[in-house]
Order: structure tokens, then C-alpha cells, then sequence
């Protein structure tokens, strides 16, 4: 069995013709055809092809805007593991333009060769360059052999509108033993205060507190690491990939880091990584 990778973008209206249908789906196909995503999804099927079934890794990191030299190092580490994936959190630029876009490109294949990498949307991205280049706002990367699926949703604007909850509703109906959900910006709980959101976030902790199978929950956009529990599942901060650590914060390490996510049986372990 192979790995499928798709992307999910809403409908205009809701009377559509079936040519139109038909339409959309071809110029979404098109659009995405030369991303970052579409690049990373065809590897991730062939990897996956020579990964053993019960017992593999993959990486997490977010926010590494403004350092270079950190976020090499940060790829550096993660291949070190010889990951499935790196699941980059969003914020790998300062405003999301071209030009930083390319450099970004050009860093992972220097420095994280033939490793997929799946960007989730950030905040300091520009929607547009995004989209064109690195891949869509929202997606799933799933291995069905594997039994893993990782669904990220866009929260950049502080806020998890219905489209994307709808989305991750359908997600999780058919998710298998190892799901995981990241998107940018974690939501606001008794510990987590500061560059939360709110709209969205007990919609979501109800859903992800009724999905049995979600193993771990993944946010960036606060530069520093922290793991806390959001719905009865693990949850971490990581966004100490490059960008200017926090100069201080009541809970969480201000360290760069990447956090790797081991998944033995279906049952995932994590380990914080601090960059050297």
C-alpha cells in the first residue's frame, strides 16, 4: 500500500455544476502540482515503501525565520534520525515573499537532502507565495500502511474558522491508529496564555477529546518548547527553530530545539532535542 498526501480546498457555493466540479478539481490538482508539497508527497510515498511498518520517526519544528545559521543546524539534527518526514509549524520567513521563500527552499535541499518536508501556514507567510510554492493552507499527509495520518489546518489568522473544523471532522472519522493534528498557532488554556486563540479551540479540544486514535497535537508560533495535554492528548509548543527565543515565559524552555516523534505499534513517544 502506498502513502496518499491531499490537500482540501473549499467550494464556492453550494449549487456547483459537475463540469465546474470537475474544473476545480483539475486547477487544484494544477496549482499544487509544483509545490514544495507536491515534491515532498512523492517522496514520502517512495520512502515509506522501505519503512519499517512498526516502528519509524518523524520531525517536528517551527519558526525559523531570521536565523539561518539555526535553522541548518535544525535540519541538520533532524536528518541525522533519518526521519519519514520533517513537519515544519509554520513561520519559515519574516514576510513570506519570494525571495525568502527560494532561500528557504534552498536551505532544506542543502542541508535536509531527500527528506519530505510538510509546511503548515503561518502567520508571517504570505498566503499567496505560499500557496504557489511551498503547497495549500490545509492538508493530510497519510501512510495507510503505516497507519499514520498527519492533518494540519490553518489557524495563521488566530482563529479555526468551520472550514477547517469541518475539515478535520472528516479527517478523523477515518483516522487510523497513529493521527496527528498541527497548525500554527496553539490555542489559550490554563497554560497557555500568550499568542493563543480562542475562536475554535473548544470546538477543537472537543473533537480531538472524542477521536480516540489522535496521538499528539503539534503547535508552533511562540518561540520556545513546552509540552503540556490539550483534550486528553499530548500537545506541544515547538518554535525554536531559528527565530528570536522569547525573553521569558511562565511555563516552557526558551531553547532552539526539534522535537522528534517516534511511533513503535501505533503508539507515539516524544523527545525534545535541543540544538547544540
Amino acid at each position: 500500500m502506498s502513502s496518499t498526501a491531499k490537500s482540501f480546498t473549499p467550494g464556492r457555493g453550494p449549487h456547483v455544476g459537475l463540469l465546474f466540479l470537475l474544473c476545480l478539481l483539475l486547477l487544484t490538482s494544477v496549482s499544487y502540482a509544483d509545490t514544495l508539497f507536491q515534491r515532498s508527497s512523492t517522496q514520502l510515498e517512495e520512502k515509506a515503501r522501505h519503512t519499517q511498518a512498526d516502528d519509524y520517526c518523524f520531525v517536528v519544528m517551527g519558526d525559523s525565520r531570521s536565523n539561518d545559521a539555526v535553522f541548518k543546524k535544525a535540519l541538520r539534527t533532524a536528518a541525522g534520525f533519518n526521519p519519514l518526514f520533517i513537519l515544519h509549524g509554520g513561520d519559515y520567513s519574516t514576510e513570506g515573499g519570494e525571495e525568502e521563500t527560494a532561500n528557504f527552499l534552498t536551505l532544506l535541499e542543502k542541508n535536509a537532502p531527500g527528506i519530505p518536508v510538510f509546511v503548515v501556514l503561518g502567520n508571517h507567510e504570505n498566503p499567496k507565495v505560499f500557496e504557489k510554492t511551498i503547497g495549500p493552507p490545509r492538508f493530510t499527509a497519510a501512510v495507510p500502511r503505516l497507519g499514520l495520518k498527519v492533518v494540519a489546518l490553518d489557524n495563521s489568522q488566530n482563529r479555526l474558522h468551520s472550514t477547517d473544523l469541518d475539515y478535520l471532522k472528516r479527517e478523523l472519522a477515518s483516522a487510523p491508529g497513529a493521527t496527528f493534528v498541527a497548525m500554527h498557532v496553539p490555542p489559550e488554556t490554563k497554560r497557555w496564555r500568550g499568542h493563543t486563540f480562542t475562536k475554535g479551540a473548544a470546538e477543537l479540544e472537543q473533537m480531538v477529546a472524542a477521536a480516540p486514535t489522535v496521538r499528539g497535537l503539534f503547535f508552533a508560533h511562540s518561540h520556545l518548547y513546552d509540552a503540556s495535554v490539550f483534550g486528553g492528548v499530548p500537545a506541544f509548543i515547538s518554535g525554536g527553530a531559528g527565530a528570536p527565543l522569547v525573553w521569558m515565559s511562565r511555563h516552557g524552555e526558551r531553547v532552539n530545539h526539534i522535537l522528534v516523534v517516534r511511533v513503535r505499534k501505533g503508539q507515539a513517544s516524544f523527545q525534545m532535542v535541543q540544538l547544540k
